[in-house]
């Protein structure tokens, strides 16, 4: 870099050449102009306007006339492009008119300046005359949008979806690898030289092809598409698709654009699902019917058994003669009427899953529903050794239900209580009015408890809890779930709180709309 002395030389010097040139004028809109101006001869500059020296980060023109050379503001790889143009332009050969150089700034900071050099004359001797602005912005901006860019195509190279584009006469124009496997090419090349009109080629369903093509014309976005498409070789497949049309203005759309996945699999699955449901139904139906039908028929001799058996316990017709003869029958009616009971329960499990359940509606007192259930019990809970007793509130409402099932749910929930709870325990049934106004039955007892990992299993049809205990226990395991479902039927609904080896709550809530309250 020359000093002080010899810059302010060459600042005089040039500005008595541009005078010598008649370039008063010039040199005053040289100086003010925006655009960085460099005239220079083998790399030396000879005139740098203001816009130049700020350009570069110089507090004047003056030092940037003080360089040995001007290639000296670029970077390595820039400086050899500026040099070998201006050499050729010198030789009177046509280099590139306008280009584009990496710079530094005196602080260190690179920039990037459009070059448009000229060849003049200066002082009579060949020189070149460069004007210089700065796009740098515009340069990261393209920078990044080539970052941006290269990701996407990433993105659409690798991306497990097919995705596509074709125009509106049906050619794909362009695709990723996973579209063109999922049609059975080889690579999206291979595809669009062989798929001429993708709506023809590919889909196998017209009226359904036409049905997207119209919603995409009408601008709509269209999502969980399922069509059925035809493949390389043949083979049909389901595709999910969404697709959307690109247009420009209110005309015809440039180009469609989908992603789709290929659904066959799912397809099978959910046809054999389908298949597998229906069967089952089927089995499900006939298991009904055919429960229903064995009930039915074992009722009548069940009948007969549990007459004659009272007949005998009775001894109507005279003494049965040895005490255990009387015994004996005595086990044989209990265990008719046990028998009847649980061809009941199956009975309406197969009504309700054949849906044929019936809910008769009558008014039903709900304390001489308590009173009659204790009743019915008393005698198995005294045998059991099991204290049983009834609450219920005073002046309760009258329940509009069906009277035999409300007994049937309580009777069912006293009987579980009975056989779970050990001897010397307690049990009682009440009714109350809860905080919503809702009529609450509840069978409370102080038997073995339920267990969380059990509960479920209690409120399903045939299930019981797997303990020793129950093990020994008469019962289908119908009695809670049938229970339950009635009370469902009733517009209520059933709970059960349960600790084991402290006991059990089980609660059932019929809803207010179901009372009738006295005027």
């Amino acid at each position: 870099m020359a000093d002080k002395a010899d810059a302010a030389e060459a600042v005089r010097l040039s500005g008595d050449a541009l005078e010598g040139v008649d370039a008063g004028p010039f040199k005053m809109l040289a100086d003010n102009l925006n655009i960085g101006i460099l005239v220079h001869r083998e790399f030396k500059p000879l005139y740098a306007n203001h816009a130049l020296a700020e350009l570069f980060g110089f507090d004047g023109p003056e030092d940037v006339l003080a360089f040995d050379g001007v290639d000296g503001l670029y970077t390595t790889d820039s400086r050899e492009i500026f040099r070998e143009r201006h050499r050729a332009r010198l030789r009177g050969e046509s280099p590139p008119s306008e280009y584009i150089l990496q710079a530094r700034r005196l602080d260190g900071a690179f920039i990037w300046v459009n070059n448009r050099p000229v060849r003049i004359d200066w002082l009579g001797e060949p020189a070149v005359c460069t004007t210089l602005i700065d796009v740098t912005e515009r340069m990261l901006a393209q920078d990044a949008l080539k970052v941006s860019e290269e990701e996407f195509r990433r993105i659409f190279e690798n991306a497990s979806e097919g995705i596509f584009r074709a125009i509106p006469e049906g050619r794909v124009v362009a695709a990723n690898p996973a579209f063109a496997e999922i049609l059975g090419y080889s690579n999206p090349q291979e595809l669009m030289d062989n798929v001429h009109h993708i709506g023809e080629d590919v889909y196998v369903d017209a009226p359904q092809r036409e049905t997207l093509r119209n919603m995409l014309m009408a601008g709509k976005r269209v999502d969980g598409f399922e069509v059925q498409w035809r493949r390389k070789d043949g083979s049909k497949i389901w595709i999910l698709m969404n697709a959307r049309a690109v247009q420009e203005g209110q005309g015809m759309p440039m180009f469609f654009e989908a992603a789709v996945i290929d659904i066959s699999a799912r397809r099978d699955i959910e046809h054999n699902l389908v298949q597998a449901k229906e069967q089952a139904e089927l089995a499900n139906r006939a298991k009904s019917e055919f429960l229903a039908h064995m009930s039915h028929e074992l009722r009548t001799p069940l009948n007969c058994i549990i007459g004659f058996s009272q007949i005998l316990m009775g001894e109507m017709f005279g003494p049965l003669g040895h005490a255990n003869y009387l015994e004996y029958v005595g086990d044989v009616h209990t265990s008719g009427l046990h028998l009847l009971n649980v061809i009941s329960d199956i009975l309406d499990i197969s009504k309700i899953e054949a849906g044929e359940l019936e809910i008769t509606d009558e008014q039903v007192n709900s304390g001489e529903t308590l009173i009659t259930c204790t009743k019915m019990m008393r005698e198995r809970a005294e045998r059991a050794q099991l204290m049983l007793s009834t609450e219920f509130a005073p002046n309760l409402p009258v329940l509009r239900a069906d009277g035999l099932r409300i007994k049937q749910i309580l009777l069912n929930l006293l009987s579980n209580s009975v056989k779970y709870t050990p001897p010397g325990g307690r049990i009682s049934i009440n009714a109350s009015i809860n905080e919503h106004k809702n009529l609450v039955f509840e069978v409370v007892d102080t038997g073995i408890g339920i267990s969380a990992v059990d509960m479920p299993r209690v409120l399903a049809p045939f299930e019981q809890v797997r303990d020793s205990h129950v093990l020994t226990s008469e019962g289908t395991g119908l009695g809670v779930y049938l229970s339950k479902v009635l009370a469902e039927r009733h517009g209520g609904h059933l709970e059960i709180d349960s600790v084991p080896n402290e006991g059990t709550v089980v609660r059932v809530t019929l809803p207010e709309a179901r009372l009738i309250y006295d005027e």
